[in-house]
C-alpha cells in the first residue's frame, strides 16, 4: 500500500500555536520562560528598532541542548515537558542555586520566535558540543529543520541563542512595553537577570504596576513588601505568588503556598494569576531561618513562623483594600437588579437580605457578580415564601451526591413538573402503604373504609383503568341498596358512593359513553369492586353476587347490555378451584383476587419503588399513624365496688 505523508495548510501553525506566534507580548514571555526553564541566570535580548535594522535576538546561559535533544524536542508536537524532564530543573554544574519550578509544559514556546521573524537560527552549547540549525516553515510544512553546523567536542560553556532571520515581523510593540511585560513576571528572583539592548530590566520599568509598603514584625525587625499587579490574569499562577528574599537572594520559588491559600487568597483565583508579592526580610538570616541550600525556610523556626503570619495578614489586607471599589460596584449592581423585589419585603426581611449581600461580597470574593445576584434572588424568594428557610435546612441535610442528583433533576425538569410527578408517586406509595397495613388485620371492620382507597387506586387493576373518567356512580349504589332487605344492614357512614354491608362493601366506578351528538348517554365501562372482610374465603357465591348486581342494574335500565363490566372480588383467601375468572357473555368478567396479589401488582406497576424509598419521611410518618390506627385501645377493667 502506498504511504502518504500528512499535509498541513499554511494556516496550521497559527491555529495550533495561537497567540504564541501572533501576539508579541505572549511570544516574549514564552521565550524568556524557556530560558527560565533552562536555569539561565542571564538573558540578553536584542529588540529590533526600525532605525538600526537589527534582528530580534535572545541569548541565555542556561543548560543548553545537545543536538539529539534539540531534534527530539523540536520535532515533537505537543511535547510533554513534565513527563520527559519533570516539574523541577536543577542548576548547571557551575551555577549555585535551588531547583526551579518549570514554566513550560507542552513545548509550544519553540514557535514563539516566528512572531519576530519568518525564520530563525538557533545555536546551542552543551556538554562540549555546539550545533547551529536553521528553523523555518513552508506553505505545507509547519516546521523544517536544516542543520548548518555541528561541533562534537572542544566547545566551552553552555546556553542557547536564537537569532531572527528572513523577513522581520511588524512587532507593534515597543521595547519599553517589552521591558514592562517581562519585569512584571520575572523580577521575583534576583538571580534571574534579563536585559534588553544592553540595559537590565528593573523595578523602575514597571512603575505603574508596582507598589511598596513596610511592615514591622514585632520582636524581629521590618520587612519590605513589593506588590506587582500585571492588571490582567494569566492562564496559570506560574511566576505569581509570594517571593521571599533574604540578603538580596531568593529563598525557594515564587509561588502561592498552601498556607497562603488559607490565610491570604481565600479562593481568589483571578488575583492568584495577577499578583506577585516580593518580601524582603533580611533579618531572617540572623535567626538561622533559611535552609542550607536556600530551597526554603526551616519548619518550626519561630522567627520564620511569626514573619510568615504577619506578612500573610498584611498581604491579605492589601488585596482586600484593592478590591474595595470593585466590591462596592458589585453590591450596587446586585441591589439594583433585585431592588423592586427586596422593597416589597417586610422591613426585617429587607434588612436581612441587604446584610446578606454586604457580608457575601466582603467575605466571599471568589464569588462573581452573577453568582451573588443568583444567591440574592434565591434569598429574596425564600423571604417571600411561606416555608422561609425550611428548604435550606433540607439542603443542609443532603449528602454531596444528593446535590449532584438535584442539579441533574432541575436541569431536565422544572420544579412544577417535578412536583406533579412526585406528588402522584407519593400518593400512590401512601395508598399502597395504607392498604397493606389495613388489610393485615383479621376481621377488621374498617373494610368499609377501604372502598374510597380503591376508588383512588383503580390503576392497580391495570393500565386500562388509569383514565380520569372513571368516577364513583352513586346512582348505581342507590339501586343496589334496594335489593338488600336485611334489617341489620349497616349504613355507609355518610358515603353515598358505595354500599356498606356487614362483611363487605361494594363500589361502582364508571366511565361514561357518548352518543353521536357527543352527549353523555350512559356508562361505557363499569368497574365493580367488592371488598370482603379479612378471614372470609372467596368462592362462587361471592362471584355470583357481583353478577346479580349487574343483572339488577341492567333490569333497572341504568346499565346497557353491551356495556363492558369488570368485577373484582377481593379478600385475603380464595377457596380451592375458584381462582379463575367468571365470564357472562362477552362483556362481563368477574375475577376473585387476594389483597396481597393486588398489592404486589401495584408495587410492580410502581417499579418496586416502595421498597427502595421505604425510609422516606412521608412513609415513616404515615406508618406510625397507621400503627396507632390498627392497635387496639388499652382498656382497664373497672374495679368492682364492694
Amino acid at each position: 500500500m502506498e504511504q502518504h505523508a500528512l499535509l498541513y495548510d499554511e494556516r496550521f501553525l497559527e491555529t495550533y500555536a495561537g497567540a504564541i506566534i501572533t501576539d508579541p507580548s505572549t511570544a516574549i514571555v514564552e521565550l524568556v520562560a524557556n530560558s527560565w526553564d533552562a536555569y539561565a541566570t542571564d538573558v540578553r535580548i536584542t529588540w529590533p528598532e526600525n532605525a538600526t535594522g537589527t534582528n530580534f535576538v535572545i541569548e541565555d546561559d542556561g543548560h543548553g541542548m545537545a543536538r539529539d535533544e534539540f531534534r527530539h524536542i523540536w520535532r515533537t508536537f505537543a511535547y510533554n515537558r513534565l513527563a520527559h524532564s519533570g516539574s523541577k530543573v536543577t542548576p548547571p554544574a557551575d551555577v549555585l542555586g535551588a531547583p526551579r519550578s518549570v514554566f513550560g509544559q507542552n513545548g509550544k514556546g519553540r514557535f514563539a520566535s516566528f512572531c519576530f521573524a519568518s525564520e530563525y537560527l538557533i545555536t546551542s552549547r552543551k556538554n562540549g558540543q555546539e550545533f547551529v540549525c536553521r528553523v523555518h516553515r513552508t506553505a505545507n510544512e509547519p516546521l523544517v529543520l536544516d542543520e548548518i553546523s555541528f561541533k562534537s567536542d572542544g566547545v566551552s560553556g553552555h546556553g542557547t541563542k536564537i537569532v531572527g532571520t528572513g523577513q522581520s515581523r511588524n512587532l507593534r510593540m515597543t521595547k519599553e512595553r517589552a521591558r514592562e511585560i517581562i519585569g512584571s513576571r520575572f523580577l521575583a528572583n534576583p538571580a534571574f537577570k534579563v536585559s534588553i539592548n544592553g540595559r537590565p530590566i528593573s523595578f523602575g520599568d514597571i512603575p505603574d504596576l508596582i507598589s511598596e509598603s513596610d511592615l514591622v514584625v514585632p520582636g524581629y525587625g521590618s520587612v519590605k513588601v513589593l506588590h506587582i499587579d500585571t492588571k490582567k490574569s494569566d492562564k496559570s499562577t506560574k511566576q505569581h505568588g509570594i517571593a521571599w528574599w533574604v540578603q538580596n537572594r531568593a529563598v525557594g520559588n515564587c509561588k502561592w503556598s498552601g498556607s497562603d491559600y488559607v490565610r491570604v487568597l481565600d479562593g481568589r483565583s483571578s488575583e492568584a494569576k495577577r499578583f506577585t508579592f516580593i518580601v524582603q526580610a533580611d533579618f531572617l538570616s540572623g535567626h538561622s531561618a533559611v535552609l542550607e541550600d536556600w530551597s526554603g525556610f526551616k519548619d518550626r523556626n519561630v522567627a520564620w513562623e511569626a514573619t510568615r503570619e504577619a506578612v500573610q495578614d498584611h498581604i491579605r489586607q492589601i488585596i482586600h483594600d484593592l478590591g474595595r471599589s470593585e466590591r462596592e460596584l458589585t453590591k450596587s449592581a446586585v441591589i439594583e437588579t433585585h431592588g423592586n423585589a427586596i422593597n416589597r419585603l417586610s422591613p426585617i426581611s429587607k434588612e436581612r437580605v441587604s446584610s446578606f449581600v454586604d457580608e457575601v461580597v466582603e467575605n466571599c470574593p471568589n464569588l462573581g457578580e452573577a453568582e451573588i445576584s443568583q444567591i440574592t434572588g434565591i434569598l429574596t424568594k425564600l423571604e417571600q415564601s411561606q416555608t422561609r428557610y425550611g428548604l435550606l435546612e433540607l439542603l443542609h441535610r443532603c449528602d454531596p451526591d444528593d446535590y449532584d442528583k438535584l442539579h441533574e433533576i432541575l436541569s431536565q425538569w422544572t420544579v412544577g413538573m417535578a412536583k406533579v410527578v412526585l406528588d402522584e408517586i407519593q400518593n400512590r406509595l401512601k395508598l399502597i402503604n395504607e392498604l397493606r397495613i389495613k388489610t393485615k388485620k383479621v376481621g377488621i371492620d374498617e373494610v368499609h373504609e377501604l372502598q374510597p382507597l380503591f376508588e383512588q387506586g383503580l390503576w392497580m387493576f391495570g393500565p386500562q383503568f388509569e383514565s380520569i373518567e372513571f368516577t364513583s356512580n352513586s346512582g348505581m349504589t342507590k339501586v343496589i341498596q334496594t335489593i338488600f332487605k336485611q334489617p341489620g344492614l349497616k349504613g355507609s357512614r355518610n358515603r353515598p358512593d358505595f354500599v356498606a354491608l356487614p362483611d363487605a362493601s361494594v363500589g361502582f366506578y364508571g366511565r361514561p359513553s357518548y352518543d353521536e351528538t357527543y352527549e353523555q348517554d350512559g356508562v361505557e365501562h363499569l368497574v365493580i369492586i367488592d371488598l370482603k372482610t379479612t378471614g372470609l374465603a372467596l368462592g362462587s357465591r361471592e362471584k355470583d353476587q357481583v353478577w346479580k348486581y349487574v343483572k339488577e342494574l341492567r333490569g333497572r335500565g341504568v346499565l346497557k347490555d353491551h356495556a363492558r363490566v369488570d368485577g373484582f372480588v377481593l379478600g385475603d383467601r380464595i377457596e380451592p378451584g375458584e381462582n379463575e375468572a367468571t365470564t357472562q357473555g362477552s362483556s362481563v368478567r368477574i375475577l376473585p383476587m387476594l389483597y396481597s396479589t393486588i398489592m404486589a401488582r401495584a408495587e410492580k406497576r410502581l417499579l418496586n419503588l416502595h421498597d427502595r424509598v421505604r425510609e422516606s419521611p412521608f412513609l415513616i410518618t404515615q406508618q406510625e399513624e397507621l400503627r396507632r390506627f390498627v392497635e387496639p385501645l388499652e382498656v382497664r377493667q373497672a374495679e368492682i365496688l364492694v
